[in-house]
């Protein structure tokens, strides 16, 4: 499907394209072995749900939260490497760049489908304006896919990009022509993609809608989107079925409104919440047996790296969700600041509109031509606009930007057609280079600095307190706790590599910089430090890590983790 998309292009133009698939997976293979060297929060919980994939434990591995698309494609490539964290590692890293590559080619697709379109058809004639179109598209792929999304972030995203632009590219040849075998494959993919990340649930309904519209006049028009709903339920329905199973009451998915109640009704998020006010009680909140420091204890029904947020809708059971006007409008005014922040570094988009103002008059003309293909662009802004509803992270919203900035790139092409355009090629390609290293470096991630410095996955901290922890003794499934801000204990790659499970946290707090909890611990006398540490044992911890201790602690029985800042506490079988 996605090869005979090129069949109508120019053999130099596809041998372009090929060869600038060598550039793409250069980059992608440098991105993710030298950007994020840890495991993110994320991560983690796509991982175990892999893990609980390979030990056939569907019940666990059925989460309302997380999707199980990806790490179900981490499952079946894993066992093809040897059976260690570093073997995991790189078969994880293998399937994003896999991805990259099919999300490559799903793009040059959407691309070219909407290039060849009456529309914009005549512009093809003209070989210069065939090669722009390529080299510009390879411009806007790589700034979108290597910046606002990467290889290195372990998650579903980039493939959620793929499906997207597939999707697109079906309701445009829908809109074309009404076709009932394209319907039924459209529906598939959307109905993959709902497996993939719950996003794909209400733009479903946006595809739907859409295509009603599009296709009302066709004959067969109507029936064909009857049948992409029906061919998406083919996916949907067994996999509601089994995340009701799983929860034990019906569900379509929590990730849509738990993540609303944390960002507009600011319920406090990380599955530590206690109840209280007007959000009513947690039914099984993890418990709290100390205020001060505050210690709290999960020892629940997952047995994962960090259960609060493994299964978040299974700790926030009980809350009450309700609206304010207020707070959603005050949520989406932040949140299209935060959208314009995320587009102050994407420099490519810049040069489009920079060449655009150049010839204003005449792109104006070829944008307006481009209303034709109003489908891709409503889908687009009705995802962008979900997205600011709730939370906007690049990530969420870098195939809808894509494809946009291809219809502004057509505009120009169409308005080239007739020179050759290298001084555009030029502008778009240095933009897209500007792009890549403006965003090279950002918190979870210093490509550069970590290249300079010999920093991998393999020794970082991280790693290197997983392995130490399970050369002395530790052993998969052993629960222990941890000192240190609830973010940080979210992100616990030495636990995951370990395969251990944390069932209680010393601190709690949203904030990284907030040591307010490790300070009363640390300050405390050692006998009041032993009292509190024994909190933990009674669930059966078997050790303590501490992300750092002040040298000038009075801590007995404390012992630090050779190559890294973190401490541990074992206590006596």
């Amino acid at each position: 499907m996605i090869l005979k998309a090129f069949a109508t292009m120019r053999p130099a133009s596809r041998y372009l394209m090929l060869w600038l698939l060598l550039p793409t997976l250069a980059l992608g293979a440098f991105e993710g072995y030298f950007g994020r060297v840890r495991y993110s929060a994320d991560a983690l919980n796509y991982l175990n749900i892999a893990r609980a994939l390979h030990a056939g434990d569907w019940r666990l591995a059925l989460n309302s939260y997380w999707g199980l698309g990806y790490p179900a494609i981490l499952s079946l490539v894993t066992p093809l490497f040897p059976a260690t964290a570093a073997g995991e590692w790189y078969a994880v890293h293998l399937v994003n760049l896999a991805i990259l590559v099919a999300t490559f080619f799903s793009f040059f697709a959407l691309v070219w489908t909407f290039a060849t379109a009456s529309t914009f058809a005549a512009m093809l004639e003209d070989a210069a304006a065939e090669r722009l179109i390529v080299l510009g598209g390879f411009a806007i792929y790589l700034s979108i896919e290597l910046t606002m999304d990467n290889v290195s972030r372990v998650g579903p995203d980039m493939l959620v990009t793929c499906l997207l632009f597939l999707a697109v590219r079906l309701l445009v040849q829908l809109e074309q022509q009404a076709s009932a075998s394209r319907a039924m494959v459209l529906g598939l993919i959307l109905g993959v993609g709902f497996v993939v990340k719950a996003i794909f649930l209400p733009l479903t309904l946006v595809f739907a809608v859409t295509g009603a519209i599009a296709c009302r006049k066709q004959k067969g028009g109507l029936t064909a989107i009857v049948l992409m709903l029906a061919a998406a339920g083919v996916f949907a329905m067994p996999y509601i079925a089994g995340l009701s199973w799983s929860a034990g009451h019906f569900t379509y998915g929590d990730a849509g409104p738990l993540n609303y109640a944390w960002t507009v009704n600011k319920l406090e998020p990380g599955g530590l919440w206690q109840g209280g006010g007007q959000y009513g009680t947690p039914i099984h909140p993890a418990k709290q047996v100390l205020e001060s420091p505050r210690v709290y204890i999960f020892d629940g029904p997952f047995p994962v790296t960090f259960a609060p947020f493994y299964n978040p809708p299974y700790y926030y059971e009980g809350y009450r969700h309700f609206f304010s006007l207020r707070a959603q409008v005050h949520e989406a005014g932040g949140n299209v600041l935060r959208l314009a922040r995320i587009l102050m570094l994407q420099i490519f988009v810049y040069v489009l509109v920079f060449c655009g103002l150049l010839e204003f008059k005449s792109v104006l003309e070829n944008l307006r031509k481009a209303l034709v293909f109003w489908p891709a662009m409503l889908i687009c802004w009705a995802g962008i606009w979900m997205y600011v509803l709730v939370f906007v992270e690049a990530r969420y919203v870098a195939a809808f930007l894509a494809i946009l900035c291809v219809l502004v790139l057509l505009a120009l092409a169409a308005n080239a057609a007739k020179r050759r355009g290298y001084g555009l090629i030029a502008l778009l390609l240095l933009g897209c280079v500007v792009t890549l290293l403006a965003n090279q470096h950002d918190a979870d991630r210093d490509m550069i600095g970590h290249l300079r410095h010999h920093q991998h996955f393999d020794n970082n901290d991280q790693w290197l307190a997983g392995q130490y922890l399970q050369q002395t003794g530790m052993r998969p499934g052993d629960k222990v706790a941890v000192i240190a801000d609830l973010v940080t204990a979210t992100r616990s790659t030495w636990a995951y590599v370990g395969g251990l499970r944390i069932v209680g946290i010393l601190g709690g707090s949203l904030l990284e910089s907030q040591t307010v909890d490790s300070d009363a611990f640390w300050q405390a006398a050692p006998e009041r430090q032993r009292q509190i540490l024994e909190s933990f044992q009674s669930v059966g911890v078997r050790l303590v890590l501490a992300i750092s201790k002040p040298e000038t602690a009075n801590a007995p029985g404390w012992e630090p983790i050779p190559g890294t800042a973190y401490w541990v506490y074992r206590f006596e079988k």
